[in-house]
C-alpha cells in the first residue's frame, strides 16, 4: 500500500514538473528598464493610429522592449491592473483606471522589480461631468439633496460648480459653496438653495460642464398628483377600478397631497387594498372619446409617440415602520380593449394566458429582493424605470410581445406575483407625481 501512494506521489510530482516545462510562454518579470516606442488603440482597425492621450476607462496598447520589467504601472497617480496574459517583452494590453486621478501629471509611472520607475508621457483625459439621477427630484428648498452621475472633480485649482438652469435656461441660480455638504466621484449631497425652480442642473468641473438628464421638479407629462379635484392633478386622471382603497393626504408630503395605500398584509399574492388601477373609460361608452377628467386614456393627454425614449417616474415614500418583502411591483400600460369586457372593467390583464388574462409587458419593480427587505429609509425617493424595460410577464418571464402605442389608455401599479419569493409583510406605499417623461 505504502509502495502505491510513494508511485502516485511520483507519478503526481513529475506532472507538476511537465506542467511548468509545458509552459515556454508563462511569464516572468524580468531585469532592466522597459522602453515604451508609442502608444495605439487595442482595436485592430485603428492600430497605425498613435496616441499621446486617451480617457479614462480606454483600453490602449504599449509598444516598446522590456515590457516584462514592469512590476506597477501608474497613469499620474492612479495604479493599473495589469494582467500578465496580455503582456511580452514588445506589447501590453492595459486599461487606464476610471479613477480619477488627483494629480494629473500628463505622465505614465512604470516601476520593475527594483523599485527603479522609468516615466513616458501620456496624458489621461477626463470626460465632462455626467449628471445621471436625482435621489429625490422634489427636495424642498432648504434640505438635503443628492444627485448621481460620474466624473464630479474638485479640483482646487477650479472648484466644482452647482447650478439651478430651470426649464430651457431660463434661470441661472448657483448653488452657495457652503449649500455643497459632500463631493465623491459619482455623488454630490448639497442644499437646495432658495428659488430653485423646475428644469436642469448643471456641474461644472475643471473638465467642462453636464447638464442633468432630468428635471428637478419635474411637472411634465403628469399622470396624476394627486393634488386637484378629486384628487387629481388639473392635467392629471382620477384612480377608477374595482376596490380601491387608497387614502390621500399632504401630511408629511413631498409635494402637495400624495396617495397611500396599505398598511394591509401580503404575502405577494392578490391584495386587492394595494392595487391602483388607472382604468380609461365612463363604464357606459367609448372610452376613447373621453378628453380630460376621470376615465380619460392616457394618450388622450400625454404624447407618446417616442415611447421608446422615454421613462415612467414616481416619487415612493416606504416607511421604515412597514417595509416592503413581497411580490414585485408590477406596472402596467393596457389598451383599453385588453381590460374591458362589454365596457365593464376587469383585472385579468394583470394575469398570465395560463390564469386565462393576457400576456402583456410590464415592469417588475423589485428592490427588496437582493437585501429581503426594502424601506426608503423614511424619506422620498424618485423611481425611473425607462418604458424600453416593461417586457416582462406576471412571472417574471420575458412576455411575447412588446409595448406598442396603442397600449397607452389604462394604467396600473400593483405589488402582486412577479416571480419573486418574498416573506409576509404589511408594507405601507406612498405615491406621488406618477409622470412620463423624456429620458433626455
Amino acid at each position: 500500500m505504502k509502495r502505491f501512494l510513494l508511485a502516485i506521489g511520483v507519478v503526481t510530482l513529475g506532472l507538476g514538473f511537465t506542467a511548468c516545462e509545458d509552459e515556454p510562454d508563462k511569464f516572468e518579470l524580468t531585469d532592466g528598464n522597459p522602453t515604451i516606442s508609442y502608444i495605439r488603440p487595442q482595436d485592430v482597425a485603428a492600430k497605425d493610429s498613435l496616441l499621446t492621450s486617451a480617457y479614462t476607462g480606454s483600453g490602449i496598447c504599449i509598444v516598446g522592449n522590456n515590457l516584462t520589467s514592469i512590476k506597477e504601472m501608474y497613469f499620474n497617480d492612479v495604479k493599473a491592473v495589469l494582467n500578465t496574459s496580455y503582456i511580452t517583452d514588445h506589447t501590453m494590453l492595459v486599461t487606464i483606471p476610471n479613477q480619477i486621478p488627483a494629480s494629473n501629471t500628463g505622465k505614465i509611472y512604470m516601476v520593475n522589480k527594483s523599485q527603479d520607475t522609468t516615466t513616458y508621457d501620456f496624458k489621461v483625459m477626463v470626460p465632462k461631468p455626467a449628471v445621471t439621477s436625482m435621489k429625490c427630484e422634489y427636495v424642498h428648498v432648504g434640505e438635503l439633496a443628492q444627485i448621481n452621475g460620474q466624473y464630479f472633480v474638485d479640483d482646487p485649482n477650479q472648484p466644482l460648480t452647482l447650478t439651478f438652469t430651470g426649464i430651457d435656461n431660463s434661470m441661472n441660480l448657483e448653488v452657495p459653496r457652503e449649500n455643497i455638504k459632500k463631493i465623491t466621484q459619482s455623488s454630490i449631497s448639497f442644499i437646495v438653495p432658495e428659488g430653485a425652480k423646475e428644469g436642469r442642473i448643471k456641474v461644472s468641473t475643471i473638465y467642462g460642464e453636464g447638464n442633468s438628464s432630468f428635471y428637478y421638479a419635474d411637472s411634465r407629462n403628469i399622470i396624476t398628483d394627486f393634488d386637484g379635484p378629486n384628487n387629481a392633478g388639473p392635467k392629471g386622471v382620477i384612480p377608477q377600478g374595482w376596490n380601491i382603497d387608497a387614502k390621500y393626504s399632504t401630511e408629511g408630503g413631498i409635494s402637495g397631497a400624495y396617495c397611500q395605500l396599505g398598511p394591509v398584509e401580503t404575502e405577494g399574492g392578490w391584495v386587492e387594498g394595494l392595487k391602483l388601477p388607472f382604468w380609461c373609460g365612463n363604464w357606459n361608452g367609448d372610452p376613447m372619446s373621453i378628453k380630460e377628467g376621470a376615465g380619460v386614456p392616457l394618450r388622450n393627454i400625454i404624447d407618446f409617440s417616442d415611447w421608446e425614449n422615454m421613462s415612467f417616474k414616481f416619487e415612493l415614500y416606504i416607511p421604515s415602520s412597514n417595509p416592503w418583502s413581497a411580490g414585485a411591483l408590477q406596472i402596467l400600460f393596457v389598451n383599453n380593449k385588453l381590460c374591458a369586457n362589454d365596457s365593464w372593467q376587469n383585472n385579468t390583464y394583470i394575469h398570465t394566458s395560463a390564469d386565462g388574462g393576457k400576456d402583456l409587458p410590464r415592469a417588475l419593480y423589485n428592490p427588496w429582493k437582493s437585501t429581503g427587505s426594502f424601506d426608503t429609509g423614511d424619506e422620498w425617493i424618485t423611481v425611473t424605470i425607462p418604458l424600453t424595460e416593461f417586457v416582462y410577464n406576471d412571472d417574471g418571464t420575458k412576455a411575447p410581445s412588446p409595448m406598442s402605442i396603442s397600449s397607452f389608455d389604462s394604467f396600473i401599479m400593483w405589488p402582486i406575483n412577479g416571480g419573486v419569493q418574498g416573506t409576509k409583510c404589511t408594507p405601507i406605499f406612498r405615491y406621488d407625481n406618477l409622470r412620463v417623461v423624456p429620458n433626455k
